[in-house]
C-alpha cells in the first residue's frame, strides 16, 4: 500500500490541469490553466473547520472552458469558480456525513483493529473519489452548452479586455 500520495501533489491544479490538457490534446492550456489556478488559489486553506473554495474542480473545469471554448485562461477560470464553490458544499457534506463512521472509527481503533480502521479509511476516500469522478463528468459534459453560449454573449471588451 503507497501512503503519503498527497506529498507527491498529485491532487493539485497544476498536475490535474496538466492531465485534463493531456487527454484533451492541448498539454499547454492545460500548463497555463494549472499554473493560473495554482497562482489564484494560492494560501487557500482549510483552517478551522472553514473549507475554501475546490482547486481542483475550479482548475479542471477552467481547463475543459479554455479548451471547449476558445477563450483564455483568464476568462476561463472566472467562468470556473462556480464548478469550485459546488465542490466546496460537496465536500462540507461528506465532512459532516463522515462523521458517522468516527464511532466505528473510534471502536477500530480501541480494539486495535487495523485491517478494519484501514477498510474504512479507504471507503471514505473511495466515496470522495467517486463523487470528484462523478460531479466532473456531469459539470463537463452537462456544462459545455451553457458555457458556449455564455461566452458567445460576452461583448468581446468584457473576454478579452479593454
Amino acid at each position: 500500500m503507497i501512503f503519503g500520495w498527497e506529498a507527491l501533489f498529485l491532487f493539485r491544479p497544476i498536475i490535474v490541469c496538466t492531465l485534463t490538457g493531456a487527454i484533451l490534446g492541448d498539454i499547454q492550456t492545460g500548463l497555463i490553466t494549472g499554473g493560473l489556478t495554482e497562482l489564484a488559489f494560492a494560501g487557500l486553506t482549510p483552517a478551522g473547520g472553514v473549507q475554501p473554495p475546490n482547486p481542483i474542480m475550479a482548475g479542471l473545469m477552467t481547463t475543459v472552458i479554455a479548451w471547449s471554448t476558445g477563450v483564455d485562461a483568464k476568462t476561463a477560470i472566472g467562468l470556473g469558480l462556480p464548478f469550485s464553490l459546488l465542490m466546496q458544499y460537496v465536500i462540507l457534506f461528506f465532512y459532516s456525513a463522515f462523521s458517522l463512521f468516527m464511532t466505528k472509527a473510534d471502536k477500530c481503533a480501541k480494539e486495535a483493529d487495523t485491517a478494519a480502521f484501514s477498510r474504512l479509511n479507504w471507503t471514505t476516500m473511495l466515496i470522495v473519489a467517486s463523487a470528484y469522478a462523478v460531479i466532473a463528468f456531469l459539470c463537463t459534459y452537462l456544462a459545455q452548452g451553457a458555457m458556449q453560449a455564455l461566452v458567445k454573449a460576452m461583448p468581446a471588451w468584457l473576454t478579452h479586455g479593454f
